[in-house]
């Protein structure tokens, strides 16, 4: 008689487990468990995702007090009305006209284009503000996604291997009834075939565990190798709809848009300014070897005399880009309103569902487990019924925790829309 396939299914779990942890099997083993809510405030910590856009926030800080600035004053240097055809040729000492000169410039753009420039500036920090808080609630809502990855895969892992051992006592029970003739061969071979799948289905989640906890590390690095909670985090009260879409008006994608479409009217502001004139002063000192020194000041003023092709089409640029950022805006907010109508429809479904298997399927799958034992005890049912039921239960709990998973992603999504739920210290 051919041997049990009971035996194969810890060398397929054991095995992957050893070759990808060995190194930290001891120290994951000894740090306490990793929740949800822990994983999502490491993802924010040390983050390279946040700090490059906090760099970029101080670069913009600083160019809004450069931009708001007076240009750099200009020194200027050279030699004047130098003879070239006369007797005097290439001589600086013979012809009166003839000078060294050094002048200071500066140039002087109207006051109130030099403070628009400053607050456009400002604008993109601000833009920036807004993004750094949305990839913020980004990182936490991923994070905690990747969380739900390995926390569905392990559990899952766990209730699969029940499943391979559920069907091993099944294929020895029907060995043992194919051996006193009480069951056929096609039955115990179909039993063999099945605890053989059973085992690979346990194999391709310990796969699964391990390719999800690659994931999670992309987020909190080696923290990914703790002991995953062998719990959900309990949900509380779903926000109301209403206020979750009234909050979406507030949410940092929204608020960023919102600080470019002020940028759009400091440009068309800045167009407009473009149609006035700025100015600069030069002063210079002349030296001449043999004659009387100079000295003189020099005013120049711009003269937008051509604005059709330049400061017309500068200003019609503005207002388009405006009209742009608005539009974008209203479509955005459509967008968001969308995706939250889904996911709350998504929480309430799921949850749903939990909530059948809880109250109705699982404690059905439960009683019929009890009802295969007890007749099987007086005598009027197999053993095989019984294990039929066990495993049929185990079926039915794989099922509640894809869904019980299912109902804390979409919750994790309606988190990253809700400002109630950004942690203390964060931006909203």
């Amino acid at each position: 008689m051919s041997r049990s396939p009971r035996g194969i299914i810890p060398l397929f779990l054991v095995l992957p487990f050893l070759g990808a942890f060995h190194p930290q099997i001891a120290t994951a083993q000894a740090d306490p468990p990793l929740t949800l809510e822990e994983a999502a405030r490491l993802a924010t910590v040390d983050q390279p995702l946040l700090t490059e856009r906090e760099a970029k926030i101080e670069a913009e800080d600083h160019q809004a007090v450069a931009a708001a600035q007076l240009p750099d004053p200009q020194l200027s240097g050279g030699l004047k009305e130098l003879p070239i055809d006369t007797a005097e040729a290439f001589s600086t000492q013979r012809d009166n006209f003839t000078e060294f000169t050094v002048g200071l410039s500066q140039e002087f753009p109207r006051a109130e284009k030099r403070r628009l420039r400053g607050a456009r500036k400002r604008l993109d920090a601000d833009a920036d503000r807004a993004a750094l808080d949305n990839e913020r609630r980004i990182v936490r809502r991923d994070a905690a996604l990747a969380w739900l990855d390995v926390y569905e895969a392990e559990q899952g892992l766990k209730l699969a291997k029940r499943l391979a051992d559920e069907a091993a006592l099944q294929a020895q029970a029907l060995e043992k009834d194919y051996g006193n003739g009480k069951a056929s061969q096609a039955d115990w071979l179909a039993a063999k075939v099945d605890a053989g799948l059973a085992a690979d289905r346990s194999h391709d989640w310990v796969h699964h565990v391990l390719h999800m906890r690659a994931g999670l590390t992309r987020w909190i690095g080696d923290a990914a190798e703790r002991p995953i909670a062998d719990a959900l985090p309990t949900s509380g009260d779903l926000t109301y709809l209403p206020s979750l879409l009234a909050g979406a008006d507030h949410h940092p994608v929204i608020s960023n848009l919102d600080r470019k479409i002020e940028a759009s009217a400091t440009e068309v502001a800045l167009a407009r300014q473009s149609y006035k004139p700025d100015y600069s002063v030069e002063v210079y000192y002349a030296y001449r070897r043999e004659f009387a020194d100079f000295v003189g000041i020099e005013f120049k003023v711009d003269l937008p005399t051509f604005t059709r092709d330049r400061q017309d089409q500068g200003l019609a640029a503005a207002y388009a880009d405006a009209r742009a950022s608005e539009d974008r805006r209203r479509d955005l907010l459509r967008e968001l309103h969308a995706q939250i109508n889904q996911d709350y429809v998504d929480r309430l479904h799921y949850e749903e569902r939990v909530g059948e298997f809880d109250t109705s399927i699982i404690p059905d799958a439960q009683r019929r487990i009890t009802s295969a034992r007890s007749a099987y005890a007086a005598g009027r049912g197999s053993f095989d019924s019984v294990l039929l039921a066990r495993r049929a239960l185990i079926e039915i709990e794989l099922q509640r925790l894809a869904l019980s998973v299912e109902s804390a992603r979409a919750q994790v999504r309606l988190d990253y829309w809700s400002a109630a739920h950004t942690p203390a210290g964060e931006a909203p």
